[in-house]
């Protein structure tokens, strides 16, 4: 076979070939509220689903661990921020899976959500930021645990008429 009969074509496919999209690019695309934050906590981004959680906008690079009004931890205690499941992976180096906690916007309304935080990393392996997914907990009697403290562990029968149920996998 004779390779001079082969022509080749050395032109550059289209620029859109290849095309990785940045991170930002990436984060517009999700539904779900979303932020992301410097290694230090300051809020970076933050989508639309975020803002309609929180009630608000929060300034970017003022707004620190996270863009709600305010924190709770789902028995109705105060969660300072900086305890807020994002700065804690952030100061560990490791995702909280699993939390529940409360969010209270301007207006006074309160909602539950879990987090999703996670390390942003460069191609080094150096945490250069975080992104966080908040995905809104919804049940049909969710008010009762906003009400007031609970003490102590609630009884089988007080989680079961919270819409609480255990599972294990």
């Amino acid at each position: 076979m004779d390779t001079d009969d082969f022509a080749y074509d050395f032109e550059a496919p289209g620029s859109d070939w290849n095309h990785e999209p940045s991170r930002a690019d990436l984060f517009r695309q999700i539904d779900a509220p979303l932020y992301t934050t410097d290694s230090e906590g300051w809020l970076t981004y933050y989508n639309e689903a975020a803002t309609e959680l929180w009630g608000f906008r929060p300034v970017l690079g003022k707004a620190r661990w996270c863009g709600a009004w305010r924190l709770f931890e789902m028995n109705g205690t105060l969660l300072p921020h900086d305890l807020s499941p994002l700065a804690e992976t952030l100061k560990d180096g490791r995702a909280i899976r699993g939390a529940q906690i409360c969010l209270e916007r301007p207006d006074g309304s309160r909602v539950a959500f879990m987090p999703y935080p996670t390390l942003l990393r460069d191609r080094t392996g150096t945490t250069v930021g975080a992104s966080n997914i908040l995905l809104k907990v919804e049940r049909p009697n969710l008010n009762l645990v906003f009400r007031g403290s609970v003490r102590g562990r609630p009884t089988l029968r007080a989680a079961q008429s919270a819409g609480m149920h255990r599972c294990s996998a």
